[in-house]
């Protein structure tokens, strides 16, 4: 919509209707038929458009219709083109929570919960599935709580991945008070937050069993094993990983039936490993004897 510029009777000033000024003898601006059925139709379009009736004696029917529910619909979930979002859209949308579900069984997950918290609560070891990636928004998230008993979280499709990197990792399992927190890039599921999320970090990595190994958030790095002396008494052992900076200490003992004495053999150690040596309560050589180990560093 504009002013009638293209129309010269209209008589306008600058561009503006005018009124008539009969002491300067100028007529006023004269409004087109053309132009005012078009700008009456504009305004009658928007208030049916909203499914009211025009009225000539209502005055406030294209605010009513700005109002109403009629002219703006709410968009499918993932739409991403340029039409007004409704708050309905927005809500399911991820942008905040769109909802919260509860259950107490195992559950398979799809695109209605998506954006939403989903809380976990079962005596038993439950299975949860996660929605096939197919046809969700790049950059959906999906929040998960876990207040009851084990809930092992896999994906639904085989062509899915899940986990905290590019790599396929799943199952991941939530223990008691545990969450996660995952967003869908392309087919894949990722791990993003949550307290579930540090045991994968390089801060808390670990290895289990022995040997084995855990980081904390401080730096400091525990390490365990276990070794089996030669004809000398002596073994070195071999940590899981390199200290990134030093080796502090270590504590070993030997696996046997009686008193034993186990010491670290000065100048062996390194960031690799240390060697040790074991003899017996009457001070001999102690071979072929199983030994454990617990070093610390960073």
């Amino acid at each position: 919509m504009d002013y009638p510029k293209s129309i010269p009777s209209a008589g306008l000033s600058n561009g503006r209707f005018v009124d008539e000024d009969p002491r300067a003898g100028t007529p006023g601006s004269l409004i087109p038929a053309s132009w005012g059925n078009g700008v009456t139709q504009e305004l009658l379009s928007v208030i049916q458009a909203a499914g009211l009736t025009p009225s000539e004696q209502l005055d406030n029917q294209l605010l009513t219709a700005l109002r109403s529910s009629g002219l703006f619909t709410t968009a499918p979930q993932f739409d991403n083109d340029r039409s007004v979002a409704t708050t309905e859209f927005v809500k399911r949308s991820g942008v905040q929570y769109s909802g919260f579900f509860a259950y107490a069984v195992s559950t398979a997950l799809t695109q209605t919960h998506i954006g939403a918290a989903v809380s976990f609560a079962s005596t038993t070891a439950i299975n949860v599935t996660l929605p096939s990636t197919a046809g969700i928004l790049h950059g959906a998230t999906l929040t998960l709580i876990n207040v009851g008993a084990v809930v092992n979280v896999s994906a639904a499709s085989p062509t899915d991945t899940l986990g905290p990197s590019s790599s396929a990792l799943g199952p991941i399992e939530l223990g008691r008070g545990e969450t996660a927190e995952f967003v869908k890039l392309d087919n894949q599921w990722r791990l993003i937050g949550g307290t579930v999320l540090l045991k994968y970090t390089s801060m808390f990595s670990g290895q289990l069993g022995n040997p084995g190994y855990q980081r904390y958030a401080s730096g400091n790095i525990d390490q365990w094993g276990y070794g089996v002396t030669d004809a000398n008494g002596e073994v070195f052992v071999t940590f899981p990983i390199s200290f990134p900076n030093a080796f502090v200490s270590v504590v070993a003992n030997h696996v046997g039936g009686d008193i034993a004495t186990v010491i670290m053999v000065g100048g062996t150690a390194t960031r690799q490993g240390v060697r040790l040596k074991a003899r017996d309560h009457l001070g001999h050589l102690g071979a072929g004897w199983g030994i454990t180990y617990f070093a610390k560093g960073y």
